[in-house]
This record gives C-alpha cells, sequence and structure tokens, in this order.
C-alpha cells in the first residue's frame, strides 16, 4: 500500500501519462503543472477546435490533510480509479467535486 509520501510521485506518473495520448497533429494540447510545495497538480488541455478556443482542466488534484482529494475530473474512467489502481486507498482518496453530503456513499473517503 502506498504511504502519503509517495503519493506526489504517483499523481505526477499518472498525469505524466495523458500527455502520451496527445498526437502530433493535435490542435488541442495537454500540459500538467506539479506544485509539490503546496500539492496541486493539474492536467490541462488549450487549443482550438473549429473557431472554438478550448481551454481548461481536464484533472485537478490536491493533497490536502494527508489526503489525496480530486478536486476535479473530466475522464471517462475516472482518475480516483486510477489512483486506486496505483496503489492508493479508496480511505485516502476524497472526491472533493461530490457534495459533502453525498460522499460517504461514493466508496471513497468522506473526510
Amino acid at each position: 500500500m502506498a504511504t502519503e509520501l509517495n503519493y506526489p510521485e504517483i499523481i505526477k506518473k499518472i498525469l505524466l501519462e495523458y500527455l502520451k495520448y496527445d498526437s502530433a497533429d493535435d490542435v488541442i494540447k495537454s500540459s500538467v503543472s506539479f506544485d509539490d510545495e503546496h500539492g496541486n497538480y493539474v492536467l490541462l488541455q488549450a487549443g482550438w477546435r473549429g473557431d472554438d478556443y478550448l481551454q481548461g482542466a481536464i484533472i485537478h488534484i490536491q493533497l490536502i490533510d494527508s489526503k489525496v482529494w480530486v478536486q476535479y475530473d473530466g475522464t471517462e474512467y475516472g482518475i480516483a480509479n486510477e489512483l486506486v489502481d496505483a496503489g492508493i486507498s479508496k480511505a485516502d482518496i476524497v472526491l472533493g467535486f461530490r457534495h459533502p453530503s453525498v460522499r460517504q456513499y461514493t466508496g471513497f473517503a468522506s473526510i
């Protein structure tokens, strides 16, 4: 089982895997932003689709009080599931994008 000290490494490894999905001719490019000092890890996308400019976070994770908080998840499989697959306990993952009143029913940590 992973420990708190491994969380940044695990998160970074998973987010960096998403960069491999960009192809050379994609007009929407992905990038990552890691802030170890403040415990913030973000996967971003930006680019043009036709006449529309798209930009925003695809995944946002924070380390808060020894827990991994998934603040935003725009993936199909679910970044929380990927974190579990990588060895992080569900008891240490909070789905921050879920209302506090329903977190207890998610199978992940409620706080």
